[in-house]
């Protein structure tokens, strides 16, 4: 009796035991699920922040990094170990802790590995566990570089469609009366000529007239008008005059005729142009910023007709010119003297090379690298907007698949050299 009670107690607990054992092996199989979802989800979610173009970051409350993307890493410049476990203002100069994060404006700004600093289109929000307590923070960092940049040109593009419709319609209302001008003089300097054969003559029947006592006193006040005009002096200066008024016609004609060339829209399209002669229209235009500090020097080669947009490089001429006047002023008024603007074409197999060479103060060291970057300048507030040398190059060679590159030693000077395919049909040309 006592063996049949244990029996019936011990398969109540097989049952209970394999009861037991299903239900570990249906919760186990459950978990495994969960895992296997929970393992895809994470996958997936890490293939997303890898496939955002954007940059994210997540930042623990202690204000360090514990995950960042490969965006991220690209736009900084840092590997992911390099990052996590760093503190966020190492990237974010203007936020030590969380909460400032949270604080930054839309537009804000990160700090490179190598130290330069970007504009970002900028979000955070806190990272929120299950119990409702914040764990983190997550930022959102979007790389403006390029955006500035477009708008930086957009603006420039708008400043000089603008000035140059001004320089196109003041070019226009000087022509015209610098034309009446030009003939009124050129008419004058004949009709003096014409009234010195007259006085010639006069002179002449004057002088034989003194011979005769009677017409000698009708000839006195002829004398002694000569002699209170001074005669001979106006038939001296006189000619000269009217031909330093011709010249000074002839001068403002050419500003006028460089001003309407330099302001021509064009249609937007390249088409081959001659880089010599927008090389000395470009010189007239800007002649006022080195004429009282500079020389020019023009060693201008027998070059074939580029194909480029000469409003674009007529803007990069300008810029390298205007540059190398203001270098040289530095120099001129630590040192005295005046300084050479030097501007040389050659013909280089398929390019046609453009070199600018000031004997200005230099370009330090330090700054070289920095100095195609939108917005950097070594000029005094109000004088440089560090657009100049960025939009030249973005011109040279995003926009005509050509080089812009500089050599220059501190105390020498500068010598900016352009490379631009003759063709325009180079790897990177676009119209």
């Amino acid at each position: 009796m006592h063996g049949i009670v244990l029996q019936r107690k011990l398969d109540r607990a097989q049952q209970q035991v394999a009861a037991l054992e299903q239900l570990i092996e249906e919760r186990s199989r459950a978990l495994y699920s969960v895992q296997e979802r929970l393992r895809a989800t994470g996958t997936f979610l890490q293939k997303v922040l890898a496939t955002i173009r954007t940059a994210v970051l997540v930042v623990d409350n202690q204000g360090k990094f514990v995950n960042v993307n490969p965006a991220a890493c690209e736009l900084l410049g840092y590997a992911p170990e390099q990052l996590t476990g760093a503190i966020c203002g190492l990237v974010f100069p203007d936020a030590e802790t969380p909460a400032s994060l949270i604080a930054l404006p839309k537009e804000s700004r990160v700090r490179t590995r190598s130290g330069e600093v970007y504009p970002v289109l900028f979000a955070a929000a806190p990272l929120i566990d299950d119990n409702g307590e914040r764990e983190g923070t997550v930022c959102v960092a979007h790389d403006l570089r390029e955006k500035k940049q477009l708008e930086l040109q957009l603006r420039h593009a708008q400043k000089l469609e603008s000035v140059g419709q001004l320089a196109a319609g003041v070019a226009h209302e000087i022509n015209t009366p610098a034309q009446f001008a030009g003939d009124s003089v050129a008419f004058l300097g004949e009709a003096f000529t014409d009234l010195c054969r007259i006085m010639t003559a006069y002179r002449e029947l004057a002088q034989a007239a003194q011979h005769d006592s009677t017409l000698a006193a009708l000839t006195a006040p002829i004398t002694a008008t000569e002699s209170e005009v001074d005669l001979e002096f106006l038939l001296e200066e006189v000619p000269q005059a009217v031909r330093r008024a011709a010249d000074g016609i002839t001068r403002i004609a050419t500003i006028v005729q460089a001003m309407k060339a330099f302001a021509h829209p064009g249609n937007g399209e390249k088409a081959p142009q001659d880089l010599n002669q927008a090389i000395r229209t470009t010189l007239e235009v800007c002649r006022n910023e080195y004429k009282y500090i500079a020389d020019v020097d023009l060693e201008l080669s027998d070059i074939p007709p580029v194909t480029c947009n000469l409003g674009d490089i007529n803007q990069v001429l300008l810029n390298l010119i205007v540059n190398a006047a203001h270098a040289i002023d530095t120099a001129v008024q630590e040192q005295g003297g005046r300084g050479q603007i030097t501007l040389r074409t050659t013909h280089v197999g398929e390019f046609v090379e453009i070199r600018v060479q000031d004997t200005g103060a230099g370009i330090p060291e330090k700054v070289k690298p920095q100095l195609f970057q939108p917005f950097f300048t070594t000029k005094p507030v109000g004088k440089g907007t560090g657009q100049g040398l960025a939009i030249s190059r973005t011109i040279v060679v995003d926009k005509h698949g050509g080089t812009l590159t500089f050599d220059s030693d501190v105390g020498k000077g500068t010598t900016f050299t352009i490379r631009l395919p003759v063709d325009g049909t180079k790897p990177g040309a676009t119209s």
